[in-house]
């Protein structure tokens, strides 16, 4: 008798595995258009962390340091348990890896392992590849969904190449806007396996039009973004617009004059020190005003900060570590101005969240960014590498009452036909049922009969 995590809520319907980032609310967000429904969903975690506890899709757990754990909705599959053989193969691959296990004591190690292989034991997989290849065999899903090109994608090709797995469920590849497309190919042995990855995949959608060009230029045929199509989708999946829009009734300049940075952190697609030299050069322009500082979680950021600001600047803001997504969303509410520049972005969460919540999104004019909202219509336009834009932005922001209320009530329209979480989640519903199709069709009788 299989144990609860192992059965099906819904037997005989279709079984979907996602492969992504265990913490990121994205994944849970997008998994979760599929909550209600009669499909079966799992998360292959990536091996970063676990999901959040209340989160109740079933997901196998891979991050290192964890109690070995199997509940109703959690199953740790890798690394394996201490005193087991499998623990003892992955301590020995880590150091192979490392140079530190070679010569004689590799050799000692590596035969000691064989006898005891030849022991009855428990198996455990002794390294990430074969612990998907393992759910993967067992579970026999109809779709398999890779949120992400790196590492999800190109984890799961080199896997699936491993373990000849190119025969269990169909491949849907999301790219989830920012550098996915847009930078990696620029590295070479990243645009091979971009090229691959698109090649082998059975489908492929992705939050901007520039990336559905950019994976067509990369060997993509086109089929696989329209036979079945999701078109411009938000990584996401959308967003509860009607709930939103209730959370707040005040626009921006009768609110509390806030400006919130909602990713005050360094990354190689957005830089912080543009603008904390913009915000210094504008501060006196700017007054009175607040500015709160979301996720400035790394010690390098947090050192410009000290350095950088004044003690009188510093004295207004307010510098926030890790927060949860509805934190985040209550600080966006109660903000003038949302400010979020970026090198390079798909269509950004937080410029859409901004709009459903009434705050000015300050945001960069990329291609991708640029065919679905307007300079002074829906958004101010600067580039993140550019001090003064970013300063003259947030001067009109702060000065002008008249354009911020404006920009308000045009993104309680545009955003409903950019992020409206009710139509994708009919699409998305609409969608896997047709690749979960495609992909029993193809199975024998006897397959069918063992779902």
């Amino acid at each position: 008798m299989p144990d609860a995590f192992d059965r099906d809520e819904h037997p005989g319907k279709p079984r979907i595995l996602f492969i992504g980032w265990p913490e990121s609310s994205h994944t849970h967000s997008w998994i979760d258009l599929l909550g209600g429904s009669e499909v079966n969903c799992r998360l292959f975690c990536l091996p970063s962390a676990e999901p959040p506890q209340e989160w109740p899709v079933k997901s196998y757990i891979t991050a290192p340091g964890l109690a070995w754990r199997l509940t109703d909705t959690r199953k740790t599959i890798f690394p394996p348990p201490s005193g087991t053989i499998g623990h003892l193969e992955y301590l020995a691959a880590e150091a192979r890896g490392k140079g530190v296990l070679k010569g004689r004591s590799e050799a000692l190690v590596t035969r000691t392992i064989g006898v005891l292989n030849r022991l009855p034991a428990r198996h455990h997989a002794v390294n990430l590849e074969a612990a998907l290849a393992e759910v993967i065999r067992a579970w026999q899903p109809d779709v398999i969904h890779t949120l992400g090109l790196d590492p999800a994608s190109f984890f799961y090709m080199r896997t699936r190449k491993q373990f000849d797995l190119g025969g269990i469920g169909r491949w849907i590849i999301q790219a989830r806007g920012g550098p996915d497309l847009t930078l990696l190919p620029f590295a070479p042995t990243t645009k091979a396996l971009i090229a691959e990855c698109l090649q082998n995949c059975d489908h492929f959608i992705c939050d901007n039009a520039q990336n559905y060009e950019i994976a067509t230029k990369l060997g993509l045929a086109s089929f696989k973004a329209t036979d079945p199509g999701m078109g411009v989708v938000s990584g996401a999946g959308g967003m509860d617009i009607d709930q939103m829009v209730q959370t707040w009734s005040l626009l921006p300049s009768q609110r509390e004059r806030v400006i919130v940075w909602p990713k005050a952190y360094e990354t190689y697609t957005a830089k912080a020190m543009p603008v904390f030299e913009a915000i210094v050069k504008v501060w006196d322009a700017i007054q009175p005003c607040r500015i709160e500082l979301l996720w400035m979680t790394q010690p390098e950021v947090q050192i410009w900060y000290e350095k950088f600001f004044p003690d009188h600047i510093k004295a207004k803001c307010q510098a926030s570590l890790r927060l949860s997504r509805e934190e985040t969303l209550r600080h966006i509410a109660e903000a003038r101005v949302m400010l979020a520049p970026s090198i390079a972005d798909g269509i950004p969460n937080t410029m859409m969240e901004a709009m459903a919540l009434g705050a000015v999104p300050i945001v960069s004019p990329l291609d991708t960014i640029t065919p679905v909202v307007q300079e002074g219509v829906n958004v101010l336009f600067a580039h993140n590498l550019y001090p003064d834009q970013i300063a003259d932005a947030i001067v009109r922001a702060m000065r002008d009452d008249d354009l911020v209320d404006q920009i308000a009530r045009n993104n309680l329209v545009r955003i409903r036909e950019l992020s409206d979480r009710s139509r994708i989640r009919a699409k998305a519903l609409d969608y896997y049922s047709i690749v979960a199709s495609r992909s029993r069709e193809r199975l024998t009788p006897a397959q069918k009969v063992a779902l």
